[in-house]
């Protein structure tokens, strides 16, 4: 039994290995805006782990790769140098993010029709950010993508030019076709405290990463997410995370919900919300402990006493191999009332606005006066490169290679059959005849004894058969010792002449 026991166990071993080693194909893709984005990814290269595509937009390429610790390539790299364009407000940079496809055209090359999805990573607090959340989510929905943009908001302590950045982008988030965007103050992730599934401290904006992670664990998060907000025509998300949390310690799940409202990562009231999805990870080895229907109606019953929601919906859980007893959760919260939000904000940049405004630099409702194309995909040249690539790339298959029909010889098989049947030549002259007289005439002389111009003239009609006799022996070994025979008989011929 114990034998038993231990094979079984290794061909599971091998099973996971090997699907492990499949090849494969990038379905989802990331793409950090600014600066603070990208370092706070990058604390953590990890999290981009195989089939994810990573993107970096930025001012200066120069100063991304400053960041990039060694060995890290990213998919593609995105900077603003030579368009010459005033990176500080969102309208400035806006005209030119429409009009570039480089993101787009990037992905598509890598992944083809395979990518699924696209998370936006972006800090909105200056012109490239703010601008790149709705420009992007729009182009990924004329291709099918969805997309969630999670962006950081600034403190309150940043200027007001960069809360009017961000008010911009939640704005026009809210006129943008599929937009879903997941909003985190900035203030509240340094200030965040907890622990990691090791059990170390998970401090200041680390979270974030930790976050990201379990999102791109989930390779359907970005779909059902998308859907639940085109199905309630909600766009914008606040969030709640429990990481880390010991069964033990906390008890029931509605604990550890009751310490995530304490310390949110939004500024928003729960009691006006309307919709919720939560994404939970936790090791298989509490299945029995806190199966999934436990869950289900402990979360149900938990939001149910905070407000009267529209739709709640609960992802299967992410289950994990280790022996730990933590679980982590996200919850996304929709359908709050923002009036209060928003207030605070319009407040500060109410005299930018107005100034914009005068200028002819915005509309009433935040978009360009002008109207800004999108530049035409260039076409796909992917396949013959250079003039070299072109003829060596498509060789035909070697087996079995079709002749050209003007170059066939006359079969050496049935050659060699003539020439045994009749003792004694034709003269050539006699060839030569035979061949430019008709057809019809040869036939016409029944009594004349077979030649060997006669036996040519009647193996004509005959040629397709033999022709794929020959096509079959060609790439074997038997046709070269028929060709050689065919070459040494006019030899022979013009001895006996």
């Amino acid at each position: 039994m114990k034998e038993r026991k231990s094979d079984f166990n290794i061909l599971e071993s091998i099973e996971r290995h090997i699907g492990d080693l499949k090849p494969l194909v990038p379905k989802q893709a990331i793409v950090c805006v600014g600066e603070y984005p990208i370092k706070t990814l990058l604390k953590e290269p990890s999290a981009v782990r195989d089939g994810l595509l990573p993107i970096f937009v930025e001012k200066s390429s120069d100063d991304i790769y400053k960041w990039l610790p060694q060995g890290y390539n990213p998919h593609l790299v995105v900077d603003f140098e030579d368009s010459g364009v005033d990176t500080h407000f969102y309208y400035d940079v806006l005209p030119v993010l429409i009009r570039d496809r480089s993101v787009v055209d990037g992905l598509r090359k890598r992944s083809g029709e395979e990518l699924r999805g696209a998370v936006i990573f972006s800090s909105v607090w200056d012109g490239v950010g703010s601008a790149a959340v709705p420009s992007l989510t729009e182009k990924f929905t004329k291709e099918g993508i969805d997309s969630l943009s999670i962006a950081i908001l600034p403190s309150k302590i940043q200027p007001p030019d960069a809360h009017l950045n961000a008010y911009a982008m939640m704005q026009l988030a809210l006129k943008t076709d599929g937009s879903t965007v997941l909003l985190l103050n900035r203030d509240l992730l340094e200030a965040y405290e907890g622990v990691d599934r090791k059990g170390e401290q998970l401090k200041g904006n680390s979270v974030v990463n930790y976050l990201l992670e379990l999102f791109l664990s989930k390779e359907l998060l970005v779909q059902e997410i998308s859907e639940l907000s085109r199905t309630f025509n909600i766009r914008h998300f606040g969030a709640l995370a429990v990481t880390a949390a010991s069964y033990k310690v906390y008890g029931s799940i509605q604990n550890m919900l009751d310490t995530a409202l304490l310390k949110p990562l939004t500024n928003f009231n729960i009691t006006s919300a309307s919709l919720l999805y939560v994404l939970l990870r936790m090791p298989a080895a509490l299945k029995d402990t806190v199966p999934r229907a436990k869950i289900d109606l402990a979360i149900t019953n938990w939001f149910k006493n905070k407000t009267s929601p529209q739709s709640i919906h609960i992802s299967e859980p992410i289950y994990t191999q280790d022996l730990t007893d933590r679980i982590d959760a996200v919850l996304l919260v929709g359908g709050f009332d923002t009036a209060e939000m928003f207030g605070e904000i319009e407040e500060k940049i109410s005299s930018l606005k107005t100034n914009a405004l005068e200028k002819g630099l915005i509309t009433q409702d935040w978009q360009l006066p002008y109207k800004v194309e999108e530049e035409p995909p260039k076409p796909v040249v992917e396949q013959p490169r250079s003039p070299e690539q072109s003829i060596a790339e498509p060789p035909a298959p070697e087996p079995f290679p079709p002749p050209p029909p003007a170059e066939l010889p006359v079969p050496a098989i049935e050659e060699t059959s003539a020439i045994q049947e009749v003792p004694t030549m034709a003269p050539a002259e006699a060839v030569v005849d035979s061949f430019e007289q008709p057809l019809e005439a040869a036939a016409a002389t029944p009594q004349s004894i077979p030649t060997v111009a006669e036996e040519t003239v009647r193996d004509k009609p005959e040629k397709p058969k033999q022709s794929r006799r020959t096509k079959k022996a060609e790439p074997t070994e038997e046709s070269k010792p028929k060709r050689a025979r065919r070459t040494k008989k006019p030899q022979t011929e013009q001895k006996d002449e």
